[in-house]
């Protein structure tokens, strides 16, 4: 058994970085196949195609062994995502800005959980690790994420002449991740046995670590000095998470928005989980397709009607939020059409509740969320192009 964890590790960490090198080029190709390429979700294909679903090279008892690892990972993406909020940057930015997030993020969580809700019997009939209702809320958590991936497949003159709504629409985005890990939280708690007791102990827990890092770094430390402690903080903060059955993702965040803000490392620091974030994500992606698996009638009919009740939640919020903020009615009223794209969070929610809660109610939840994050994926770009189009239509009209 240790000599087959010994090898799938290997493959991971090869296939992890050789993919770097090939994944994430801007190569010319149709739109929805550099989507595809660029999102690296040929990836997420590949997991499922060597899980137990078909090749099975990584069975469920080889998944169990590198746990650790997949702790890790959530760790490494939840830090990095906690380094985009410091304040001093943040408050640069309109009261309006984070107001007008919190309210299309909400009208996003409000529909999908509305529309669910009503025919949760048929949905999710069966109980498991976790109560249905926890289960739609994380899934309705995931799906108020936002990402901007669109707008790096567009051209960059086309995207400098409307930096203004860009700003707009990358500061949404950003925000929209931290109400939707708000939201992710309280669900879990909800889902677990011990979630009355288990968030409490693991900030408390993330609050002892940061401490002891800080002491740390009092003194400037060597390059390798802080590779060691870094890694340190998020393999303890991963672990200690892991034990007391709070999220490794939802742990480390909260440390991420601590450093990102006292710090005197920060920089150093984020440069450090910038040099590997893209081998981290590919591997993320590997481990999810693995435990990926396949319905057909819900990935057929829930998952599109999941991602149609998203994109709708998107433009009613956003219209919603240009009509009742003062400050956004110069932007398009139809602002939610640039907000389609759901990035990598949505999927580092999903593989932490594919982790957390293995029975088949769970399953199926995760691969409904996996097939609505990619076609919403697929859509995003030409949703973003309606959007500039629109805009320059509403200037070409006040000229006249």
């Amino acid at each position: 058994m240790e000599l087959e964890l010994f090898f799938a590790l290997f493959f991971l960490i090869l296939l992890s970085f050789a993919g770097y090198h090939l994944t994430f080029r801007n190569i010319r190709l149709p739109l929805v196949a550099k989507t595809f390429h660029l999102t690296g979700t040929e990836f997420l294909l590949l997991g499922l195609l060597l899980g137990p679903t078909f090749l099975d090279l990584l069975d469920e008892a080889t998944c169990r062994g590198l746990a650790p690892l997949t702790s890790l990972l959530l760790g490494w993406v939840g830090m990095l995502f906690g380094f985009q909020f410091e304040a001093a940057k943040l408050r640069r930015f309109p009261t309006a800005f984070p107001v007008a997030a919190v309210v299309e993020s909400g009208v996003t969580f409000g529909i999908i959980l509305a529309a669910f809700a009503c025919c949760l019997p048929l949905w999710l009939p069966g109980k498991g690790d976790a109560t249905p209702n926890g289960l739609l809320y994380c899934l309705a958590a995931a799906m108020m994420c936002t990402a901007q991936t669109g707008i790096g497949l567009l051209a960059p003159a086309y995207v400098s002449r409307r930096s203004r709504l860009v700003h707009l629409l990358s500061y949404l985005s950003t925000v929209d991740g931290l109400v939707a890990l708000a939201v992710y939280a309280l669900a879990v708690s909800e889902t677990a046995a011990n979630g009355l007791w288990s968030a409490p102990a693991g900030l408390l827990v993330c609050a002892a670590l940061l401490a002891c890092f800080m002491l740390a770094t009092v003194q400037r430390c060597t390059e390798n000095e802080l590779v060691l402690l870094v890694i340190g903080l998020i393999v303890l903060a991963s672990g200690a998470s892991a034990v007391l059955g709070f999220s490794p993702l939802i742990a480390n965040f909260v440390i991420g928005c601590a450093l990102v803000n006292i710090a005197r490392e920060k920089e150093r620091i984020f440069h450090l989980l910038m040099s590997i974030e893209k081998p981290v994500y590919l591997m993320l992606l590997v481990f999810l397709g693995v435990g990926w698996r396949l319905d057909p009638l819900w990935a057929g009919l829930i998952a599109p009607f999941l991602c149609i009740l998203r994109l709708t939640g998107k433009w009613l919020g956003g219209v919603l939020a240009a009509s009742i903020l003062p400050p956004l009615r110069t932007y398009p009223r139809a602002l939610g059409l640039g907000l389609a794209d759901t990035g990598g969070l949505p999927l580092a929610i999903l593989f932490d509740l594919q982790q957390r809660f293995t029975d088949a109610t769970a399953a199926r939840v995760v691969g409904t969320g996996l097939v609505a994050v990619m076609a919403t994926g697929l859509i995003s770009p030409y949703l973003l192009k309606r959007l500039f189009s629109a805009k320059e239509a509403d200037h070409a009209a006040a000229g006249r």
